[in-house]
């Protein structure tokens, strides 16, 4: 039975965890039939749509979308981190899976198997199976109820969280490899490397310090053909992902800023080991649960210290990579070029990393305890110790299962106390916990708003949307063209978004707005936050209705596509901007630029400076009454 118990200890972990995963992302949401909603669940379920469609219509996973943000690049730069997702929907819709369900079905694949990597990671890590079935549970916990790696899945960080994990039995595979130098290890990381690229390019910096810090050491033990075969490995791995990073390189010039968010300083180190949240735009709108985080990074450290002692190779790799990743998380805010990446979400990489060393040291301290024999009083000091921490654990499982937490049922005789608010990333709430999962009847008031602007839209004319997640969901769930959307969208089409422009500043004056409006071509404002100075701008400013508690607005003089006022009407559709009963000439559009833009027949288009716009318009000269722009792919 001793034999088969690490085995049998892997399958109640799976088994465990399959049901966590079941509870958190339950199937009458991922097999609705609509895409899970709310947070950046819109923002990528909108790019995932982009692709499919343009993978259908023209081969290629990027277009020119001229329905976000007066014309926009889809499919570069921005959803450098949703690749694999589109992939995947591209090949399930291929095989006559709906989109929504193809884009569910990847959350579920994104989680399921956790534990079994883990074990098949801690083995080639040199674990034994019990110290491997050890570290399958341990991750399982960390998944499910730290607050980082539980926030990444419930608000749509979906590639992340699984590139997350992902690398730690790339890392353990490469490290196995270096030991057996078997061939078809090599191919195994080929496909793993190549699949957490295509999930997030920021799986290089996870990988480069350990892989690096492996790669020297055994350098001269390496024959000539094992070196070729780890430089096909890096051929392959950026050969698997010229298929988005081509086009992103292509449009470089465009990226602005992304250090907005998760800029952690050494502080907050502190501040996540005593559970305390600092700055939601930091750590994210969840309580800091941090108690399985610090279990493995306090088991880890004891197992490095180790390591160190036993002079045990796999000291340096681990403490590189550990060190670096925590670096970076902890310290990251304090510098320019690592706040693009958005130091923070390191910690999950750094915790996932910590689970092997940490499964070896509870699995070594437990045997060390059985064979020491400790006297009574000693194992009196472990239980007190046991006792004390359990409960920290248990609270922060707690936070994630409101199901478990016991209801009021007596009645006060005063109005309830506001124990800690009604802010929901606070403590467990009282008397109602809040529930961490996804729920089937997300974002109902944008599908309001959505069948609202659909039966109002006559293509002429475009909607200004205040709400970043609703200008999302109007993205993809209608055929709207939307000035909205993720607010700080590292691309210069940004500069056509009116709420982007006047960020932390003071709104627009009645000059500005009015030019705006034109400049744009507005017809619609949908608020959803109140900004009296806006609203009450009724000379520009008609409030057509209230839905929920979005206000719609119609522009009460538009402007036209065609600068000048026309005539002529426009119609746009993904990769085309098409033109009819046009005066001809020469023309400019309210559409931005770019430079695989072409125009038929015998018509050329050209740049031109918008004021406020650091992309321009399009310039048509020689335009026949009737002509078509078009993305070329050129």
């Amino acid at each position: 039975m001793r034999r088969w118990a690490p085995w049998l200890a892997l399958a109640a972990v799976q088994a465990v965890h399959v049901a966590l995963v079941l509870y958190f992302q339950p199937p009458e949401v991922i097999l609705s039939g609509r895409p899970v909603g709310g947070f950046d669940w819109e923002t990528h379920y909108e790019q995932t749509a982009r692709a499919v469609q343009a993978y259908r219509e023209s081969g290629e996973t990027w277009s020119y979308n001229p329905h976000r943000l007066a014309g926009q690049p889809s499919g570069v730069i921005f959803d450098a981190d949703n690749k694999g997702w589109e992939a995947w929907a591209i090949g399930l819709t291929a095989l006559g899976v709906p989109l929504p369900t193809a884009f569910n079905l990847f959350v579920w694949l994104s989680a399921m198997f956790v534990p079994l990597a883990f074990f098949l990671a801690a083995r080639w890590f040199g674990l034994g199976a019990g110290a491997a079935a050890t570290a399958a549970g341990l991750a399982s916990a960390c998944w499910a109820f730290d607050a980082l790696a539980h926030l990444v899945s419930w608000v749509g960080m979906i590639c992340w969280g699984f590139a997350a994990w992902l690398w730690i039995p790339a890392l353990a595979l490469f490290r196995r490899w270096l030991e057996t130098r078997r061939p078809w290890r090599l191919a195994l990381l080929l496909a793993l490397l190549a699949a957490l690229h295509n999930l997030h390019p920021y799986s290089f910096f996870l990988l480069v310090v350990p892989m690096a810090w492996l790669y020297a050491r055994e350098f001269r033990t390496l024959r000539w053909h094992e070196h070729l075969g780890l430089a096909a490995v890096a051929l392959g791995t950026i050969v698997a992902n010229l298929w988005w990073l081509a086009p992103s390189l292509r449009f470089w010039h465009y990226i602005l800023d992304s250090g907005f968010y998760l800029d952690a300083t050494p502080d907050y180190l502190v501040a996540d080991y005593l559970g305390l949240t600092l700055e939601p735009a930091v750590t994210g709108v969840v309580a800091m649960r941090t108690g399985f985080r610090f279990l493995a990074l306090g088991g880890a450290a004891l197992a490095l210290w180790l390591w160190r002692r036993e002079r045990d190779e796999r000291f340096a790799p681990v403490a590189a990579g550990l060190g670096a990743l925590l670096f970076v998380a902890y310290a990251g805010g304090w510098f320019g070029p690592l706040r693009q990446v958005q130091p923070y979400r390191f910690v999950l990489p750094a915790m996932y990393l910590a689970v092997i060393p940490a499964a070896w040291f509870l699995e070594r301290g437990v045997r060390a305890l059985r064979e020491l024999r400790p006297t009574p009083v000693a194992w009196a000091l472990v239980g007190l110790g046991l006792f004390v921490a359990a409960p920290h654990l248990v609270r922060d499982a707690l936070y994630f299962l409101p199901d478990a937490i016991p209801r009021q049922t007596r009645p006060l005789p005063a109005p309830p106390p506001d124990v800690n608010g009604g802010i929901y990333f606070g403590a467990i709430r009282w008397p109602e916990p809040f529930d961490f999962r996804l729920r089937p009847n997300a974002a109902e008031d944008f599908r309001t708003v959505a069948d609202f602007v659909s039966s109002e839209d006559d293509g002429q004319g475009r909607w200004l949307v205040e709400w970043w997640m609703l200008g999302e969901h109007l993205a993809w769930n209608t055929d709207a063209q939307i000035l909205g959307g993720f607010l700080e969208i590292n691309l210069a089409h940004s500069d056509a978004n009116l709420f982007r422009r006047y960020a932390g500043r003071d709104p627009p004056t009645e000059q500005e707005l009015r030019d705006y409006l034109e400049q744009y071509n507005v017809r619609w404002l949908i608020l959803s936050n109140p900004l009296p100075r806006l609203e009450s701008r009724t000379d520009l400013l008609q409030l057509v209705t209230t839905i929920f508690r979005h206000r719609v607005y119609r522009v009460r003089n538009p402007s036209h596509f065609i600068v000048g006022g026309g005539p002529g009407e426009v119609r746009a559709r993904l990769n085309r901007i098409a033109v009819r009963g046009s005066a001809g000439g020469n023309l400019v559009l309210r559409y931005h630029w770019m430079e695989t833009l072409r125009c038929r027949p015998d018509c050329r288009v050209r740049r031109v400076a918008v004021p406020g716009d650091r992309v321009g318009f399009v310039g048509v000269d020689h335009a026949p009454s009737d002509f078509e722009i078009y993305n070329s792919y050129e």
